[in-house]
Formats: structure tokens, sequence, C-alpha cells
């Protein structure tokens, strides 16, 4: 089969959205039964040029810098920086999405009519607010996701919006209202959701086939999935990352280590940067945990995955996370995990390697933070029980190569129920008809091993 690739954010020295594109490609492009084409942003070009993949594949850069560039510099102004309001952040982009797309469709016109391509699936972006125009524009079939997004911002926190400079969140619905949104959603022919609240928002118009897969993955050349789970050697060690935004609860908590005569023994480590750092650090002097308690501004992926290693449980009381890939990267790293149960995090753990935190007002919240943390740091074998549950998930349906292998799954049976498939099969062109039963039969036997 031959695919074409959409990965606008798609870059391997990036982090979140740009790095779930490119390992997503990255593994596509690895294997034997796969033909495909990348097209992606020419931003990317440099760090893509650097890594091995771009002498492999045959990649396409789209250049749309003349309305991206002014309206990522707009959106920022009006965000106040680029750590908060992603409603809007999202908006202001529209946009430039619509024109990326659009000279996709100029630049593979030709190629897309001829038939070279079995099937498009566009891995980024991620937001289900973003339409798709090349799917109005062409007969062969289009996926598109993971898609995650939209979440509601929980009511138990009534503030926490604001904080976060989400003014268009009230209106985020208008996004329906926007060119191209229903027009692509009747031409899909498939939509993977990333989480359970996203695929509620596939809207009544769309027929083609529905899938689910979380949109994080764990690559073990970055990440290598531990065999077994680290003991103390002194004291008990937590550890978190991200943002340091108010939504990610870091402020939690330092208030659960601080409240907790067990936890004031244990150690924790926070890695990640954002415009909370300085009252964080000193919400850490004021419970006197100086010592207890370190912030390390961002990391290298290798030196986070050594960080997490070399600690005993992840602690990620986020109460708005839509996906959640730090908690694989923990999961692959051996180490129990305490969350909210509420958004992406909570469809990757379950009760076998982690603790599901419910979602309450605040107060609420720390009480059961700090039960949860305690209960970890006083009892070693249930660690290590649920540190090997954590890693065999991640191997069973987490690795890109997993992740790789459903996908094409998935293209064959677009392209075998795809009724531009059956024109072609159906051609009065004897030569045409020979090729197209071979290539059907062959789609038929992998439908049927699947």
């Amino acid at each position: 089969m031959k695919a074409l690739l959409l990965a606008e954010a798609c870059n391997p020295e990036w982090t979140s959205v740009p790095l779930v594109g490119f390992n997503m490609a990255q593994a596509l492009s690895g294997r034997d039964d796969l033909d495909v084409v990348l097209v992606t942003h020419i931003r990317n070009r440099e760090a893509l040029q650097r890594h091995s993949l771009s002498q492999k594949i045959e990649i396409q850069y789209v250049d749309n810098e003349w309305i991206a560039g002014p309206l990522y510099k707009f959106g920022k102004l009006l965000r106040g920086g680029g750590s908060l309001g992603w409603t809007t952040n999202m908006a202001v982009n529209w946009p430039a999405y619509i024109a990326f797309e659009k000279q996709i469709a100029r630049r593979f016109r030709d190629r897309l009519k001829s038939g070279e391509f079995d099937v498009i699936h566009r891995i980024t972006p991620v937001s289900p607010t973003l339409p798709s125009a090349l799917s109005t524009m062409t007969e062969v079939p289009m996926m598109i996701g993971p898609l995650n997004g939209g979440l509601p911002w929980p009511k138990e926190f009534p503030a926490l919006h604001a904080s976060e400079r989400e003014w268009l969140s009230s209106v985020r619905n208008l996004y329906r209202r926007l060119p191209y949104y229903r027009s692509s959603y009747r031409q899909l022919a498939a939509v993977v959701s990333g989480s359970r609240h996203t695929a509620t928002e596939v809207p009544s118009c769309f027929s083609g086939r529905q899938y689910y897969l979380p949109e994080n993955g764990i690559d073990a050349a970055r990440f290598e999935i531990a065999d077994d789970w680290t003991a103390p050697t002194d004291t008990f060690h937590f550890i978190t990352v991200g943002r340091l935004v108010p939504y990610k609860g870091f402020d939690m908590v330092i208030e659960a280590m601080a409240s907790s005569p067990i936890l004031r023994g244990c150690q924790l480590t926070i890695v990640g940067g954002g415009p909370q750092q300085a009252a964080l650090q000193q919400q850490i002097c004021d419970a006197g945990l100086e010592d207890r308690i370190k912030l390390t501004g961002w990391l290298s992926q290798l030196e986070l995955s050594q960080h997490l290693r070399s600690s005993q449980a992840f602690v990620f009381p986020s109460l708005r996370e839509f996906g959640g890939g730090v908690v694989l990267e923990a999961m692959a790293s051996g180490l129990p995990s305490i969350i909210v149960d509420y958004g992406g995090p909570s469809e990757l753990i379950d009760v076998s390697c982690g603790i599901k935190l419910p979602l309450c007002p605040r107060n609420e919240l720390v009480g059961h933070l700090i039960q949860a943390m305690e209960r970890l740091a006083i009892d070693e074998d249930r660690c290590r029980q649920m540190s090997g549950a954590a890693t065999q998930i991640v191997r069973d349906r987490f690795t890109w190569e997993r992740k790789a292998d459903t996908f094409v799954k998935w293209y064959h049976q677009l392209a075998l129920t795809s009724c531009s498939a059956l024109d072609v099969l159906l051609s009065e062109d004897p030569a045409t008809s020979k090729s197209s039963i071979s290539k059907a039969a062959d789609l038929v036997a992998v439908s049927a091993d699947s």
C-alpha cells in the first residue's frame, strides 16, 4: 500500500504534538508493507534533515509562513506568551491550517488523481476544531486522527479556566459553524478519536468508520521499557512532569507533601518550566521543604528518562489533561502512577498499575492525594506489582510499532471498502482490472488476518 501522511507538526527535536507526529510517521515508514510520503510544515525541515528519516522516505515541505508567521505572533500576543490560552491558539491558527491543506491539494493534484495513493492519513494537528479542506478535494479515502481535545473544564475548579486565560472556551463550539467543518466530515472515510470524550464530538453528518486509539506512544529507543521496579536506596522518591501552569495541580502535590509526616520524609522532583515556577518555589520555601522538593526546569529526554528510572512513583494530579504522554513515559519506566480520574490519563491507567483519584473540590482532592501517596510510600510490594503491570500495558498497546500495526490494518479496511477502489476494480481496461483484482485479493487477505 501507499499512504500520504499529513503531519503539519512533525519534529524529532521538539515535544508534545510535533513529537507525536514524528514518532507516528517514523513507525509507519519503517514497515516493509507500506510505502509512505510525508507532508509537513517547512518549520520542521532542518530538524528532519538532521534525522535519518529524511534519507528513507519522500518528504514534502509546505511553506505557508506568509500567513502562519503573522498569526502565530498575533496569537502569542493575545495569550500573553506561549504557555496559556490554548483555545485562543487554535482559533487564531485556523486560517493557516486551511491554507496548509489547500497548498497540499494543489501540489498533489495530479498524483492524487492518478491513483498513486491508497489512503491519506492526517496525523497532526490533533485538535478536532481544525477541519480538513483536502478531504473535500479528493476521492482518495482519508482518515484523520487520533483527535483529542474539548474536554470540559472541571466544575469542581470554577476559577481554573480564567487562570489559564481560556477566555474563548465558552464560545469554543462555534468552530462547528466554520467553513469546511461539515463538508470535511461528510467526505472523510474514517475518524480516529484519541479519547472517549472526543469521540462524542464527531458530528452526526459523519458516516465513515470510527476508531479509538490514544494519540501518545512510547519510543523504546528514547524510553527503554523497564524490566523491574527501582526500589529506594534511602528515601522514597516521587516525580512529576509538565508545564508549570495552574491546571497541572503541582501546588496540590506540594501541599500534600507539607501536610503529611510520612510524605515530609520522602523526596519529590518536579520536572518542567512555566509561569508558575516562582510561585511554586515560594510555596516550597514557605513549607520548609527546600531539602525535599526540587524544581529542575526542563530536561532533555535522556535526562528525564534517567530521573524517571531512579524514582519510585509518578504523581500527576492534572485537572484537565487531554492525552497524558508523560503518564506513558512513567509507565514505561516502571512507575506506579497517581492520577485524577478525568481525561486522558484515566484512559491509560487502570487499577493494576496506578491509583485514580476522584475529581472533587480542591481540599478533598488534596486529602485523597495524601492518602494515595502515603499508600505507595509505605508499600514496596504494591509498587512492584503495579510496576510490572504498567510496563506490560505499554508493551502490549503503546509502543509506536504496535500503534503502526493498528493503523495499517485500518488502511487496508479503508482501501478495500472505498468506492474509488471498486470503480478501478470494475474498469473495462483488462490490464487495469487484472492488477486491481490482484490488489483487492491482497486486501481481503490482510483484512481476514486482522
